[in-house]
């Protein structure tokens, strides 16, 4: 998954614009100017979806080990997406459906996907959509959107290229995001080693000497990008990774 930011297609006149978000469990609705210093990544979600039976996405609770909180997803598409924020060092805080954003004079609407707060006090909105699933009214979303974060300062980016072998090895790593697979003296040994790469059995082979779950703490390292590899292609003991 690669954050790209949401180019609006040609020249873009979009309305003002008003914000719905829910903050200590009270609802606020005012106008966008007036929302800068509103710390978004802390609000409730201002969407929850109706069920049905034979619903097909699935939607649950993702707990981000970055944050120490639970974050709300609404298909499997967004957990992998929430996956890889989650092990992005730069990322603070993350809130789901944020907000409704309402132009004036149209009948237009639009909840975007997460809020992200980054550890320099920039921000950004992003939505997550495959990308042969956007259909030209999402478009014109993401175009108006994407004027609206400008205006804000904010960056906009839509998810919508996430492999499915992306997708299946962050599922499995995301098992080694928690403290007790986080091992210090593991951490030190690959930072002398920044800059090589081998393979996985032979990093779990150096780290014998000081970590009783030398395979384990490889597979933290992964998540948390003291190895660096190839996401998008399978994850198995002979892939290459790079001591960052």
């Amino acid at each position: 998954m690669t954050l790209k930011r949401w180019e609006p297609s040609g020249e873009t006149h979009v309305p003002q614009a008003q914000i719905e978000y829910i903050l200590g469990g009270v609802d606020h609705r005012r106008d966008a100017a007036d929302a800068a210093g509103v710390a978004f990544e802390r609000v409730d979600r201002v969407r929850v979806p109706k069920s049905w039976k034979h619903k097909t996405n699935y939607t649950g609770q993702y707990w981000a080990a970055t944050t120490g909180r639970h974050v709300w997803f609404e298909s499997l598409y967004e957990r992998v997406a929430l996956m890889q924020l989650d092990r992005d060092p730069f990322v603070a805080a993350i809130s789901s459906q944020p907000m409704w954003i309402y132009w004036a004079g149209t009948a237009r609407r639009h909840a975007p996907d997460f809020f992200v707060r980054f550890r320099d006090g920039s921000a950004a909105v992003i939505d997550v959509k495959p990308q042969a699933r956007i259909k030209p009214k999402d478009v014109c979303a993401f175009d108006w959107t994407a004027v609206f974060c400008g205006e804000r300062g904010w960056d906009y980016f839509v998810v919508r290229d996430i492999s499915e072998s992306e997708g299946r090895n962050l599922r499995f790593l995301s098992g080694y995001r928690y403290d007790r697979w986080r091992d210090q003296a593991a951490v030190e040994v690959l930072r002398a080693h920044a800059g090589e790469s081998t393979r996985l059995s032979e990093w779990a082979g150096l780290l014998e000497r000081v970590s009783p779950q030398p395979l384990g703490a490889v597979y933290s390292a992964l998540w948390w990008r003291d190895l660096v590899f190839d996401s998008s292609r399978h994850l198995s003991l002979s892939t290459v990774a790079k001591a960052a």
